[in-house]
């Protein structure tokens, strides 16, 4: 899978670097939790409700030069929401008329009303620069795949092109469209780091997707719809650490 061969080659690629000074490495755990949404452009009276859940991974810090680093992490994440939506199209009216029973081509229109349920692996790999010994900037990429997906719900829904005087009416008619999702999603994300101590961090990024979470094929969803998720985490690095200070600027002077 390219995602397997990503992950081995990042490891390979950062790993390779543990003869370099401690101070140009760390690596630890991190825990926190995530909050947002699928998001398209909504339609009149569409809504929806963003939702929270964990993250939990591990990171790995690089740095290179005075200012300048790499960040790369392996975490798992609940990406989660709700939703009230528009839906309408064309389908075919079963009427049975002296027992034959005719297709009559008409339109359906009503509101779905659901749940994302979506557990994801990320990677994403920024690039880190250093405002100061204590705030650093981050900016890249994250590459997501979609270990479990669920998105459900129920919908009422009139059939009849004259939504005053419908063929029939459906109320709370179940569907699940979890097939339809994408098992890869990937995307920009930026934030901030700070340091709290030599070993604790805590970080707050936005990540946004550049292509819709679903099937190009499914056409139910009116549009393109990304992720967009905030995520606030605690980092806490874990292995040795020199008693100099970590690389980083302080009052104009390299540490």
């Amino acid at each position: 899978m390219v995602l397997t061969r990503l992950f081995i080659l990042l490891c390979v690629l950062y790993f390779s670097q543990l003869r370099l000074r401690a101070q140009e490495l760390a690596y630890g755990i991190k825990g926190g939790v995530t909050t947002g949404t699928p998001y398209s452009k909504p339609k009149t009276g569409d809504s929806g409700k963003p939702g929270t859940g964990p993250v939990l991974g591990a990171f790995l810090n690089y740095t290179f030069s005075k200012y300048f680093g790499i960040h790369a992490e392996l975490s798992c994440s609940y990406k989660s929401a709700s939703f009230r939506t528009h839906v309408s199209g064309d389908t075919n009216y079963a009427n049975t008329i002296l027992g034959v029973i005719y297709l009559i081509p008409t339109k359906y229109a009503g509101w779905a009303s659901g749940k994302f349920k979506n557990y994801y692996i990320d990677m994403p790999l920024s690039l880190i620069y250093k405002l100061s010994n204590k705030f650093d900037l981050l900016a890249g990429l994250q590459i997501s795949y979609l270990v479990k997906g669920g998105n459900s719900g129920t919908a009422d829904i009139a059939v009849g092109a004259d939504p005053n005087n419908p063929y029939t009416t459906i109320t709370n008619r179940p569907f699940d469209e979890s097939v339809e999702l994408n098992k890869l999603d990937y995307g920009t994300l930026c934030g901030t780091n700070y340091k709290a101590s030599k070993r604790l961090n805590f970080n707050l990024n936005c990540s946004m997707g550049l292509r819709s979470i679903y099937k190009k094929s499914y056409t139910q969803a009116g549009g393109t719809v990304r992720n967009i998720y905030l995520q606030l985490a605690m980092a806490y690095r874990i292995g040795r650490i020199k008693d100099i200070s970590d690389t980083g600027i302080q009052n104009g002077k390299t540490l």
